[in-house]
Parts: structure tokens; C-alpha cells; sequence
């Protein structure tokens, strides 16, 4: 008969278990050499002593196990939006290539050659990080791993998202060619710099005519309506003419009917996938212009303002910016009117002036 190499020994995907008084404890090896080993060290110590290895009997549970864990403490306590975010990477990247890893097993170096196989952009390579950074931070507080290796990762510093801003003839055609259900919408995100959601929560009693501004106070993201996304987006944007205008004809559509603004054709608040898909694309093709993303209207609104000479530090109170460095980082390299001769400038305007005043003025002895 035939001795079986294997007793004791039993695998769940990638990893082998050691099978003792009907209990499994992992041995942290996807080699059945490596788990032999290991098991007739642990039988050993369990035949003299009785009991097993402390860190074999507080079995270390694998990755998927204390994600499933780590989700089902945060699920009521995180936003919609975030639990989807969360799900995806989740579901589609990290358990497919973690989920059977014992998690004391798991190092800097194999996270690091994952994103290196997943050959995205370091802003989704960081998202993608962010669920799995707490999951460890769950196994350091249950005693299974002393450093978090997501933390010894070096920085993935994000791209500068892509600015593809349309003219004003570009704006002018679309706004044209769009759904006329959709196209005051589309007037106010042009002409307003609104991000998306901002104009989805938007309600009648934060639209000001007589003041001529928008109160910016909720947004609304995969239906689940919160406040915006930092303390200065809370904010009064000026309403431009186009914008009153768009605003008094949108009246005739939802006012009285719902306490917001802007609706889909089925009386719904808006969700920008289908927007983009039914309105925004088909605009786009309808215009001959090429496409970019919906959010590129908000793009374009900061690009016509710079462009016509607007303060920078005006533009960034509109759209909700903290500082004037998101707009000099994002978009000066689209601004016509800054492409001048600074220096002389400054010679013409102050300089020189000063200059010339200094020599009209008598001389007075003392």
C-alpha cells in the first residue's frame, strides 16, 4: 500500500491547511513540499507537548477573510458612492489576486508588483490601496502583523487629470444640438462651473434672482445627497446672464413640481451616467465636436473666464476652490491672456509712470 505523503494535509486554492482533531490551521505555502515540512514540525511539537505552535493555534486568517470582516464593520457607516468605489476594488482587483493569501504573508513588494501588473494610473492605483490599507490596519489592531504594508509603498504621486476645455463656438453648438429637455442644464453647467452633482442637488430655494446667485449647500452622488466635497465648496456662485436666463426658462419645467431644478425625463433627479450617454455624447457627435467627459463643462467654464481676463482668485471662490493653486496648476497653460511680456508690463504700468512723475516735480532747496 501506498504511504499517503499528504496526511493531515488538505489545500483551499492556493494555500495548504494542516488538519488536526478536526480543526485547520493554515501553514501559509502554496508548496506541498514547504507544507510537509511544516506539518511534521507542527505534529511533532503536538505529539510531545500536546498542544500546537501559539501563532498555529491563533490561526492567521487569509486576506478575503478579513476584508469580509472589515466590510461588514464599515458598510453602514461609509457613503454609497464610497461602498461602490470600495466594492469594485474589492470584488474585481484585490481578492482576485489576495483573496486566498494568508495576510501576514502579504509584503510591500507583492502589493507593489500588483500595481505594477495592473498597469493603471497612479490616482487609481491609490484608490484602489485605500480599502486595502484599512483592511491591514484591522489586522494590526487583531494582533496578525505588526507594520502595514501598504504604508512602506513608496508615494504615487496622481497625473494632473486631463483638461480638454471647449471654445466658446464649441459651447455655443453643443448647447445647440443637445436635448432641448437637457439644454438648460447644460446652459447653467457651461456658464456656471457646477460640478455635476452640485447641479443635481440643486433646489429652487438656493437659486437667487434677485441676488443673481446659486447657493451651492447640498450635492447629490448615486442618489444619496450629502454636503459638498470640501468646506469651500459651500459657497454663493454669481450667475452669469446666460445662467438667468437658463434658470427662468428651466422654471416652466420643474417649478412647483419638485424642489429641484433640474430633473430627467422621467421626473427623477439626475444621475451622469445616463446624462452623459443619452444627452451629453450624442450632442457631441450632433456638433462635430470631439468627445470628452461631462466634465469637461466645468473645465471649459474656468478656461473662458481666465481666458477673457477674469481674476484668477474670483474664478476660484466660483467654483469652490481653496487656493489659487488648483487653478494655476490646472489650467494656465490654456490661458491666452497670460501669455504676455510680464516685465514690460511692469515698466509701462508702474515703473515708468513713477519715473516720469519724478522728473515733473521742482527741485526745492532746504
Amino acid at each position: 500500500m501506498v504511504k499517503n505523503k499528504n496526511h493531515h494535509l488538505v489545500k483551499r486554492g492556493n494555500v495548504w491547511y494542516f488538519r488536526v482533531k478536526g480543526k485547520k490551521f493554515s501553514l501559509h505555502t502554496s508548496s506541498v513540499v514547504e507544507a510537509r515540512k511544516r506539518r511534521d514540525e507542527y505534529y511533532r511539537e503536538f505529539l510531545i507537548h500536546g498542544r500546537l505552535p501559539y501563532h498555529l493555534k491563533n490561526d492567521i486568517p487569509v486576506f478575503g477573510k478579513l476584508a469580509k470582516e472589515w466590510w461588514d464593520l464599515k458598510k453602514n457607516k461609509l457613503a454609497k458612492s464610497t461602498l461602490k468605489d470600495y466594492r469594485n476594488s474589492l470584488n474585481n482587483f484585490l481578492l482576485p489576486e489576495f483573496g486566498n493569501t494568508p495576510i501576514d504573508q502579504i509584503d510591500c513588494i507583492s502589493i507593489e508588483k500588483f500595481i505594477a501588473k495592473l498597469g493603471c494610473k497612479n490616482k487609481r492605483a491609490k484608490n484602489l490601496l485605500i480599502p486595502m490599507r484599512n483592511i491591514f490596519k484591522l489586522a494590526i489592531k487583531a494582533g496578525y502583523i505588526k507594520v502595514n504594508p501598504v504604508s512602506l509603498i513608496d508615494p504615487l504621486k496622481p497625473e494632473k487629470s486631463e483638461i480638454k476645455p471647449l471654445s466658446l463656438e464649441e459651447v455655443m453648438a453643443v448647447i445647440d444640438n443637445v436635448d432641448p429637455h437637457y439644454r438648460d442644464f447644460f446652459k447653467t453647467a457651461f456658464f456656471s462651473g457646477l460640478r455635476f452633482g452640485e447641479m443635481a442637488a440643486l433646489k429652487w430655494r438656493n437659486v437667487d434672482f434677485r441676488l443673481k446667485v446659486i447657493k451651492v449647500r447640498e450635492t447629490l452622488v448615486y442618489g444619496e445627497e450629502k454636503l459638498p466635497k470640501t468646506p469651500g465648496s459651500i459657497r454663493d456662485v454669481d450667475m452669469l446672464p446666460p445662467v438667468v436666463d437658463a434658470l427662468r426658462d428651466q422654471r416652466k419645467s420643474t417649478w412647483g413640481r419638485s424642489e429641484y431644478v433640474f430633473l430627467n425625463r422621467y421626473g427623477r433627479t439626475l444621475n451622469p451616467c445616463p446624462l452623459a450617454k443619452h444627452a451629453w455624447k450624442k450632442a457631441l457627435d450632433k456638433a462635430g465636436v470631439e468627445y470628452r467627459r461631462l466634465s469637461q463643462t466645468r473645465h471649459t467654464y474656468a478656461c473662458l473666464m481666465l481666458n477673457a481676463g477674469v481674476l484668477p482668485g474670483y474664478v476660484m471662490k466660483q467654483m469652490g476652490h481653496t487656493s489659487l493653486k488648483m487653478i494655476y496648476d490646472h489650467y494656465y497653460t490654456y490661458i491666452k491672456q497670460y501669455d504676455r511680456d510680464e516685465a514690460k508690463i511692469f515698466m509701462e504700468k508702474v515703473y515708468n509712470p513713477y519715473m516720469e512723475k519724478e522728473k515733473n516735480v521742482p527741485f526745492v532747496s532746504h
